[in-house]
């Protein structure tokens, strides 16, 4: 007679098989379906693709958002977010991609972003192959939003693309709620591209990006969505904060000091003022969902009296092979972050706030929050080193050996400790993290007296104590009453 255990590891594993096939049933109940892409085309899935091949860094990050990584066979030259892309087959050229490359991999579905609209020639191309093809060209936040439903729809992943849509709508609604009513807007300047100046002009992302974080684009009244300018004119408009979109290998990697040694712009606020702001271009120039962590921190560079004060470091690969690079954090929450490890190119981006998830009951928090976002947080590794003055922490009555560093859990939805060591002597401190999240370092305040737990050895020293008090005083009176 088999054993129970035996028995049970075969009902479960029944139950397993049942579940999939339930699984694949409701997926495949989803089609046939008839959707029209983003210029216009009408296409007519039959059923759940297997073999998919996404043309464009933006159509890969969705893809591998909504769960497809398993069935995705190939990926442009660019494709490098998520990590587990790079080690895809490439297609060599995501704005001429060349159908016969696409054919050898055997598609079934080809997700593509289209850089000419309706009539694009590399799209009809691909699909004279007999490959459905879906192109992609949003020109807003609501459109990168639309493509991630219409790619869900595509491949069987509608609840996990309606419920990335929602988080996404949420994220920037927050945003767009804080910054609608102010009056205060500081006139920006995004460039991507130099020499010469190239920038977001009206109906774009970046144009919407801009208002959204509470800033005026001082290119928004252009003839063109996208602006070839001249530094004269970039002059002329004087923009109060500049952000520095810098690309692969550095392509365009442009700092306040470069921008400094550019003839005349010694004489734009921004310049003077120190307000040009690195950002990884991957957060703003791929209409993915990687684009709400771009908004949000263009935010927090034009009103950090709302979002909080931003630090960030551009994380360099090659770098980190043989050091570390750190950024220092003062407003609000003193902080170091050491990096050591990354797996790619990318932005970190500390923010200090006053807001967050509430402390646990029976700690304090010390200081404030302390987010930490990265642009390419795979294989990040870093220690994280949170200062604190021994005054502040003896008027929130915490005690000193009790601080520690803990970090908010999402899937959990509550603070959990960091393995963390104290450096008294420096006043900090330190964890070693490998995941992005907010951090905070909270201590416990010192129990009443009567509740602190007595040492053994106390109670035994203080024992033998009045036993000997007791001894000697009864001796002294047996002692006496002998006398008399």
């Amino acid at each position: 007679m088999p054993k129970a255990s035996t028995v049970a590891l075969v009902i479960l594993a029944i139950s397993l098989e049942v579940l999939g096939l339930a699984l694949t049933n409701r997926v495949f109940a989803l089609f046939p379906v008839t959707l029209t892409d983003d210029i216009g085309r009408t296409v007519t899935i039959e059923s759940p693709p297997q073999r998919i091949v996404c043309i464009s860094p933006s159509t890969t990050e969705i893809a591998y958002a909504l769960g497809l990584g398993d069935k995705i066979v190939g990926v442009d030259a660019y494709s490098d977010y998520p990590h587990e892309a790079v080690s895809k087959q490439r297609i060599s050229s995501a704005y001429k991609p060349d159908p016969e490359e696409v054919a050898a991999l055997n598609p079934d579905l080809v997700i593509m972003h289209s850089f000419v609209g309706p009539g694009d020639p590399c799209v009809d191309a691909i699909a004279a192959l007999g490959v459905k093809v879906i192109a992609t060209r949003p020109k807003s936040l609501s459109g990168i939003i639309n493509d991630i439903l219409l790619i869900g729809k595509a491949t069987g992943k509608i609840e996990e693309a309606e419920a990335l849509a929602s988080r996404l709508n949420n994220t920037i609604n927050q945003i767009r709620n804080r910054t609608g009513n102010l009056t205060d807007k500081p006139r920006v300047y995004m460039e991507f591209w130099y020499p010469p100046p190239w920038t977001f002009g009206p109906n774009t992302w970046g144009d919407e990006i801009i208002t959204v974080a509470g800033g005026i684009n001082i290119f928004g009244d252009a003839p063109t969505d996208y602006v070839k300018t001249t530094d004269e004119e970039v002059i002329e408009r004087n923009p109060e904060v500049i952000i520095s979109l810098y690309g692969a290998q550095h392509i365009h990697f442009a700092t306040l000091e470069d921008m400094r040694q550019r003839p005349g712009w010694d004489s734009i606020k921004a310049v003077q003022k120190g307000k040009v702001y690195l950002l990884d271009e991957n957060l703003i120039t791929r209409p993915g969902p990687r684009i709400v962590l771009g908004l949000e921190a263009v935010a927090r560079f034009l009103h950090p009296e709302l979002f909080g004060e931003s630090n960030t470091l551009v994380l360099n690969t090659t770098i980190l092979r043989r050091s570390t690079q750190t950024l220092s954090i003062t407003e609000l929450v003193k902080a170091d972050i050491t990096v050591f490890k990354a797996s790619g190119n990318g932005t970190l981006i500390a923010t200090a706030t006053s807001e967050g998830p509430s402390p646990p009951s029976g700690l304090k928090l010390v200081g404030g929050y302390l987010k930490i976002e990265c642009s390419t947080p795979e294989g990040l590794t870093f220690v994280l080193r949170i200062h604190y003055s021994e005054s502040e922490v003896a008027n929130l009555g915490v005690d000193e050996k009790t601080l520690r560093i803990y970090y908010w859990s999402d899937d959990h939805e509550k603070w959990l400790p960091l393995d963390c060591w104290m450096n008294s002597q420096a006043n900090c401190v330190e964890a070693l993290v490998t995941h992005t999240s907010t951090f905070a370092l909270m201590g416990e305040s010192p129990p009443p007296v009567w509740q602190t737990p007595i040492e053994l050895w106390l109670v035994i020293a203080t024992v033998t104590v009045i036993a000997l008090i007791t001894m000697s005083l009864t001796y002294l009176v047996c002692k006496r009453r002998l006398r008399k």
